[in-house]
């Protein structure tokens, strides 16, 4: 097996590019050394491959395990907090995650959770045929074991400082791709440590699931107005390549979003129109077109309702209840 890439990036600053296994292929995870030993941000996976590329990259470091100080999680997504519990029984070192991220890491990862009965339902409501929805549970435990075992972790909460390596972050909490992202400012090098918040060239997924808060992407775009004043020189994302125009990569996502949301409503009306029901899962169709797998099916189905709901939250649809045939749940247009 070969190393993962890993460069320096700015002195103090390690980027290491873990590969994963889904379609993003690769996360970018960050390595700070420090006096007393060194930080991690976001772990991958939990694999057998994960565990023997971790034990590469150290290598390469000249470092082990029992110099690792901290780990950070920046939010709950399985290619981030995946292995968090797996490095810490070998480090020893403290997982620290933002207090309002740990109820989602719990619902979803603690062994026995039934976020994939609460998810495959939700879908059924939603339109989502019983043949596809039903794959959703067995495949929701698998990627539970890919986060196994559960770290115990040390709650952050926003606006604290952190001592990370060398430097000083500044702890943003940043909700819409998950509910307790966090991100790190370091203001006096002027780089942001992102993950997950801004991506180089595609689109942070923006996810409705039974358990989520009533306008995750009211939330994301709120967050990345927040970021997008700040003086950065460099933003570290969680995949892909860096990004050197923070404002400007903010506008172009705020106008992806826009045409999203337009789009889906025109979807609507064209479903109304045909004499069709605009189920979610029927919008989703038209929108991002059958998936070749169950990571994308899940993640298209769950940011197709994302933004079905903000339309009917500005009152451009309403949602409507049904007597569960075709589905719990459908769209038309306001007024």
């Amino acid at each position: 097996m070969e190393r993962p890439p890993l460069r320096e990036l700015l002195p103090g600053v390690y980027q290491l590019a873990m590969p994963i296994p889904v379609p993003l292929k690769v996360v970018n995870i960050y390595l700070l050394p420090g006096p007393q030993g060194w930080t991690v941000v976001d772990t991958g996976f939990h694999t057998p491959e994960t565990e023997d590329r971790w034990r590469l990259a150290l290598e390469a470091l000249g470092i082990g395990f029992r110099d690792i100080e901290t780990i950070v999680v920046t939010h709950y997504h399985p290619d981030h907090m995946g292995c968090a519990g797996w490095l810490q029984e070998q480090s020893g070192a403290p997982v620290l995650m933002l207090r309002q991220e740990i109820p989602q890491a719990e619902g979803f990862w603690r062994p026995g959770n039934k976020a994939g009965e609460a998810i495959t339902a939700f879908f059924k409501d939603h339109g989502m045929p019983a043949g596809v929805a039903d794959a959703l549970t067995p495949h929701h435990r698998e990627q539970v074991e890919r986060v196994a075992p559960f770290p115990r972790i040390t709650p952050v909460e926003p606006g604290d400082e952190l001592r990370l390596g060398r430097w000083r972050f500044q702890v943003l909490w940043t909700p819409g791709h998950a509910e307790g992202l966090m991100v790190l400012w370091e203001p006096e090098a002027r780089w942001l440590l992102a993950n997950d918040l801004i991506l180089a060239t595609i689109t942070p997924n923006i996810s409705l699931w039974p358990s989520s808060k009533v306008n995750p992407l009211e939330e994301y775009l709120a967050s990345l107005r927040r970021v997008a004043p700040l003086p950065a020189r460099l933003v570290l994302p969680g995949h892909r390549q860096l990004i050197e125009d923070l404002p400007g990569r903010v506008r172009e996502i705020e106008a992806h979003h826009r045409d999203r949301l337009d789009r889906a409503e025109a979807i609507v009306r064209q479903l109304e129109r045909a004499g069709e029901v605009a189920t979610g899962w029927a919008v989703n169709l038209e929108l991002f077109g059958p998936q070749p797998d169950l990571f994308r099916t899940r993640f298209a189905m769950a940011e197709t309702l994302a933004h079905l709901e903000y339309l009917v939250l500005h009152g451009r649809l309403e949602r409507v209840e049904g007597d569960g045939a075709p589905a719990r749940f459908a769209y038309r247009t306001a007024g």
